[in-house]
């Protein structure tokens, strides 16, 4: 079939073995769990490294299974090395209330210093600042110390108050950042450039990023496996393998809108 083509490995994982690396939203798992009961079937595989089963995408999906007592989770196994995968990175867009300013939320910070948006960018790709809050006047970073652990702790303060003030909160890709940043009510908030080390670290260690932190592009994305979730407990990676047999699958260019969501990759189709 063509997976075969692409390096990836499908197979029937225990959920209990897969590492996630980010924190969840409650809301999001309801909502998956709710879909994986009315569809009857697991649509899409969860993606780990094959070698450390850190998950890379699927946090969502892994506690779903969780919530529904699901045992076993129909896995792509990715070499997490290969240039196929990308890593990139979410942004949190926080939108205040009319009237409301940024003062509270940059004074919860501590130690942060205006500068450029140019000047912000700059240390988050050398990683010399762990996190910049970015908006349409200015941007401030903190003291240059890239400690991810002080940066996420930053970023969950931010999610706290945006919480208690009512604030909307959003995620765009960190390259779609420009629109938001053309509204004066909005503040953007963004970790440093990310390793793929740094992920791995989180699923070993379980000092997890806060949730949608980090995005990753696998070219191409297999989707569509559409597992009967009534079969996973009892499912086996040959009894996978028998299912799939004779599905050559398909290939959707990047750019393709799958299940709501545009995807930067490639998409191969694994329900064909």
């Amino acid at each position: 079939m063509a997976l075969a083509r692409t390096g990836f490995t499908l197979g029937i994982r225990p959920v209990s073995s897969l590492r996630p690396h980010e924190d969840i939203i409650a809301a999001n798992v309801e909502l998956i769990a709710s879909e994986m009961l009315k569809d009857g079937v697991q649509k899409d595989p969860i993606i780990i490294d094959r070698d450390s089963a850190t998950v890379l995408d699927g946090m969502h999906r892994l506690a779903a299974f969780g919530a529904l007592r699901i045992e076993n989770a129909v896995c792509c196994s990715v070499d997490y090395s290969s240039r196929a995968i990308t890593l990139r990175r979410w942004a949190r867009v926080y939108t205040t209330s009319f009237g409301d300013s940024f003062d509270d939320a940059l004074g919860a910070l501590g130690s942060v210093h205006r500068t450029t948006l140019a000047e912000a960018f700059g240390s988050l790709e050398t990683r010399e600042s762990g996190y910049a809050v970015l908006t349409s006047q200015a941007a401030f970073v903190p003291e240059p110390n890239s400690d991810l652990g002080r940066a996420t702790s930053a970023v969950r303060s931010l999610d706290s108050i945006s919480q208690e003030k009512g604030w909307k909160r959003r995620f765009v890709p960190e390259d779609d950042i420009d629109l938001p940043l053309q509204e004066p009510r909005n503040m953007v908030v963004l970790l440093r450039r990310l390793l793929k080390d740094d992920v791995v670290s989180a699923g070993m260690t379980g000092r997890l990023f806060p949730c949608k932190t980090s995005m990753h592009v696998i070219d191409p994305r297999p989707v569509a496996v559409d597992f009967p979730i009534a079969e996973l407990n009892m499912a086996t990676s040959e009894i996978l393998r028998k299912r799939l047999e004779g599905r050559e699958g398909r290939l959707l260019p990047a750019d393709s809108v799958y299940e709501g969501r545009r995807y930067k990759e490639r998409l191969l189709m694994l329900n064909q």
